[in-house]
């Protein structure tokens, strides 16, 4: 049982997008456009691990002429595979975790988030930036824009962050955190700011398919992070293998008492 996370369920995911007639846009494109189409999905992907996969999903996508989002974090940036990502039509961006890492000390955080984006845009154009979700830290990324007293994106020359600057009103968030598609405790820190109710929801990529072929969603934002899809039956094991130890400790994490 395959569990929707090879990269044939990937050809298929986005055989729905453009055999049912979205307009598939980067973030970039998204917060860039004077006038949305009716009809899109945001395609994004944060890549925590395993980057050769993100040249996987970037070359499928290419081929079905498609462009979307890579994010990446310090640990997984290669120039080399950052430029020939780029070079598909794909956007490059910052998965940035300098607040966590900074222990929440606002401008240390702001000083390594400079320092981190110069470094990427010495290769690539970055434009939007994503934050990085560490469970296991009591801080959240997103908190170094959103404190008092903190810089805007305007200070670094972006448009904007994939959580805090789309309209999630408006646009329908899918994520595969916890490797399962449905919202819910195991995304302890993918979870949009500002986001409506939700209409549809998806469990397995096979429902997240149908959902796009029967319409039933008109715009979205689909996160896929490269290294939980795999073309192997021995990696898609060792990988459903890593995602249910986390989910065991996201789990737990969730019945700890918290301190007043």
């Amino acid at each position: 049982m395959t569990d929707g996370f090879t990269f044939g369920d990937y050809d298929r995911l986005l055989d729905a997008v453009t055999e049912s007639g979205y307009d598939a846009l980067t973030v970039r494109e998204y917060l860039a456009a004077d006038e949305l189409p009716p009809r899109f999905v945001v395609l994004r992907h944060d890549v925590d691990r395993k980057a050769e996969n993100a040249a996987k999903m970037a070359e499928a996508e290419a081929e079905e002429g498609v462009a979307s989002t890579y994010y990446f974090r310090t640990s997984t940036f290669d120039p080399d595979l950052a430029r020939w990502i780029e070079s598909l039509g794909h956007e490059v961006g910052y998965h940035y975790e300098d607040y966590v890492r900074s222990g929440g000390e606002l401008r240390a955080a702001h000083r390594r988030f400079r320092s981190n984006l110069d470094d990427l845009r010495e290769t690539v154009d970055v434009d939007t930036v994503c934050m990085h979700g560490n469970p296991l830290s009591p801080h959240d990324n997103r908190d170094m824009w959103t404190a008092p007293g903190a810089p805007g994106f305007e200070a670094y020359d972006l448009l904007g962050e994939a959580y805090l600057s789309m309209d999630f009103t408006d646009v329908t968030y899918f994520s595969d955190t916890g490797r399962t598609w449905r919202d819910g405790p195991l995304k302890i820190k993918d979870h949009t700011m500002g986001e409506g109710s939700k209409a549809v929801t998806a469990d397995a990529t096979g429902d997240l398919v149908r959902l796009l072929r029967e319409g039933e969603v008109d715009r979205s934002c689909i996160l896929a992070h490269p290294n939980r899809w795999a073309d192997s039956y021995p990696e898609l094991l060792a990988e459903r293998s890593k995602d249910g130890a986390v989910n065991l400790i996201k789990r737990g994490m969730r019945l700890l008492p918290t301190t007043p």
